[in-house]
């Protein structure tokens, strides 16, 4: 178990401060999730805003639609719209100095999924309402099973969530939502994104990977690769959209060269809903920053 770390008030504060920022943004964008609104114009508005508040971007916007669970940004030629019949996923993430703060939401444009959406939403409430410091990790895939087995529902059991750390937004511990043995404890020092996924019971309950790639892992800046420009991404996740904002032309060729995020599909086609927050474990309290 890694040994607990006492943070400084500067990183307490640039993770609050993100925090608000995350809940601001989210609020602002639940109601933009609408019949007919360009999804290429949906994830830049959201990503813009996040900067005109004074943050950064930690990764592309991304935008599940029914069955897409994750890692999907639209492309620049992306011309597609929300349908009125889709459960849509928005995750997205911002950072002040590297302090990350993660989030999602899900919206159901038909009443048909909102029943999935708000056993989703109280998952992760569950969660949040319970989960203390020196809790072990097994516990959230406890509650999160919990609550979806009550209302008729499966959980995506290979989707979890996440330990985040400075410019890391995948940093060690991994969080399973459903039943497991990890007996590791949440310490204080802790930022974790607790994010529970759930489809419906004639899903598999599991994602897969597609070929189409639209996301892709920037170098670290202690990597001399050549590659300046895309190394002042700071090792976190890019898309093609954001080459053209960089001050030198990088063609979008150089992302092949990159890791690649894959676009996760649930197995069997079912619906998925998404809800997410970061928690932060600090002076024998949870808080949640993005409450």
């Amino acid at each position: 178990m890694a040994s607990t770390k006492k943070l400084a008030d500067q990183e307490v504060s640039h993770y609050v401060e993100a925090g608000k920022i995350a809940k601001k943004v989210r609020s602002q964008f639940m109601p933009e999730v609408r019949e007919g609104k360009r999804l290429l114009d949906f994830a830049e508005e959201l990503e813009q805003e996040i900067v005109s508040l004074g943050a950064v971007p930690a990764f592309p916007c991304n935008i599940g639609r029914n069955e897409v669970g994750a890692h999907y940004t639209p492309v620049p030629s992306d011309s597609s719209e929300f349908f009125g019949g889709d459960l849509v996923k928005v995750d997205f993430g911002l950072h002040l100095d590297g302090y990350i703060v993660d989030t999602a939401f899900s919206v159901a444009l038909s009443s048909v999924d909102q029943q999935l959406v708000d056993a989703t939403d109280e998952s992760l409430r569950a969660v949040v309402e319970k989960l203390r410091v020196g809790d072990r990790v097994l516990e959230v895939g406890k509650m999160v099973e919990g609550v979806s087995e009550r209302h008729g529902f499966k959980v995506i059991e290979n989707l979890q969530g996440h330990e985040v750390k400075r410019y890391e937004l995948h940093a060690g511990l991994s969080v399973p939502n459903v039943p497991n043995s990890d007996g590791r404890t949440f310490h204080d020092g802790m930022a974790i994104a607790i994010e529970p996924f759930l489809t419906y019971g004639f899903g598999a309950g599991r994602v897969k990977e597609i070929s189409t790639t639209t996301i892709f892992k920037s170098p670290s800046p202690t990597k001399r690769d050549g590659r300046p420009a895309l190394s002042s991404f700071n090792g976190l996740p890019i898309c093609e959209r954001w080459l053209a904002k960089l001050p030198s032309k990088t063609p979008s060729r150089e992302l092949e060269q990159l890791r690649r995020y894959p676009i996760l599909v649930e197995e069997k086609g079912a619906p998925i809903a998404q809800a997410e927050t970061t928690l932060l474990f600090e002076a024998g309290k949870v808080r949640n920053l993005v409450s």
